[in-house]
């Protein structure tokens, strides 16, 4: 889908300057517009000097993270919600923040947990337009981990290109749909309270036909949907552990609801669950830790993050309580990024004692 399908709802835009939507919008809209222009400029023009290769890679690196971020503040500036853009979902471009703080953002000097530091060096015999390659050094203590990244450059574009299509494509279609009115949050509810997978697929069906979105869509809606099919399947032979896990559905419900909800501009009832005993205790255990471990929480939520193993490992070391410990070994060990980000996520969470 083109960018210029978006334009006549950019012009309508309300330019109040004591309201920042629409210049959020009309920003986001010219920033895709240049980046677009940037990456057929970088597909057209060839180069053999090592310096302009670096130039244009640079460009090209800096230009596609800006544009994610354009992406997110367009559907917030013409939506007021993110929910039409999910860039995690695209492994390749979730990938692309960290390439680009290795290259661009901070490749003489990054920080890691205990001490931690690392460098990212070029390999300049191995870089062209098309791709390149660069080593990362990790200092930790008495040990270095070497880490050699390849990054080929048109599937990074290809990706950015798709995902683009997608988000500006569920955009459009909410902007031509956005005075729907459903009975999906009535379904929603019922389904809180039941859990069944038959009721998941119904309500899914019901979004897609409401909003005449694509069965590609990365809407947020199904990826929360795609999580509590997840939690639904997910079953474990401790009883704390099984707590935890109905727990975390009924939170995955209550997002959907929500979202749901603020697809037709609707107020609701609250959903509100208890928390379980792990989490009870894993809190308590922050707050005991509060300093050195608040910032190890950052990044347990995502398992392919390059600190997610270290920062796990940093709080395994502050001697938790032996069902804390337990529950950090388990995301320790779990290998399926949606159960890691099920899990890290409610750890995050945790809020930080406010010392007045």
């Amino acid at each position: 889908m083109s960018i210029e399908q978006i334009k006549p709802y950019i012009d309508q835009l309300n330019r109040d300057k004591n309201k920042s939507h629409a210049y959020r919008a009309i920003s986001a809209y010219q920033m895709i517009n240049h980046i677009d222009q940037m990456i057929e400029t970088y597909l057209r023009q060839p180069q053999n000097d090592p310096g302009a290769i670096l130039l244009d890679v640079f460009g090209l690196l800096q230009g596609l993270f800006v544009a994610i971020d354009g992406l997110y503040d367009l559907a917030i500036g013409l939506t007021r919600y993110k929910y039409h853009i999910n860039i995690n979902a695209n492994p390749i471009l979730h990938e692309l923040k960290y390439v680009r703080n290795d290259i661009v953002g901070h490749p003489t000097h990054r920080t890691y947990y205990n001490g931690g530091t690392g460098f990212s060096l070029i390999k300049h015999d191995q870089i062209s337009k098309e791709k390149m390659t660069y080593q990362t050094f990790i200092y930790q203590k008495n040990h270095i981990e070497v880490r050699e990244k390849q990054i080929i450059f048109k599937d990074l574009i290809k990706q950015y290109k798709l995902e683009k299509n997608h988000i500006l494509n569920d955009i459009y279609k909410y902007l031509i749909h956005q005075n729907t009115k459903t009975d999906i949050p009535e379904q929603i509810f019922t389904l809180y309270e039941t859990m069944q997978l038959t009721q998941l697929e119904n309500i899914k069906t019901s979004f897609i036909n409401a909003y005449q979105l694509d069965k590609t869509s990365n809407h947020r809606f199904f990826w929360r949907a795609s999580l509590v099919k997840t939690l639904i399947c997910w079953h474990e032979q401790e009883d704390m552990l099984n707590e935890l896990i109905l727990y975390m559905t009924k939170v995955q419900i209550s997002k959907m609801y929500e979202i749901a909800l603020d697809m037709e501009k609707r107020r609701g009832h609250r959903l509100y669950t208890d928390l379980p005993s792990l989490l009870v205790k894993f809190y308590k255990f922050m707050r005991k830790h509060e300093k050195e471990a608040y910032e190890l929480l950052t990044n347990l939520h995502d398992l392919n993050h390059p600190l997610h193993d270290g920062d796990l490992m940093a709080l395994m070391m502050l001697n938790p309580p032996k069902e804390v410990y337990r529950l950090l070994m388990f995301l320790k060990q779990l290998k399926d990024s949606e159960k890691v980000y099920l899990i890290g996520s409610e750890l995050r969470k945790y809020r930080r004692k406010n010392h007045n």
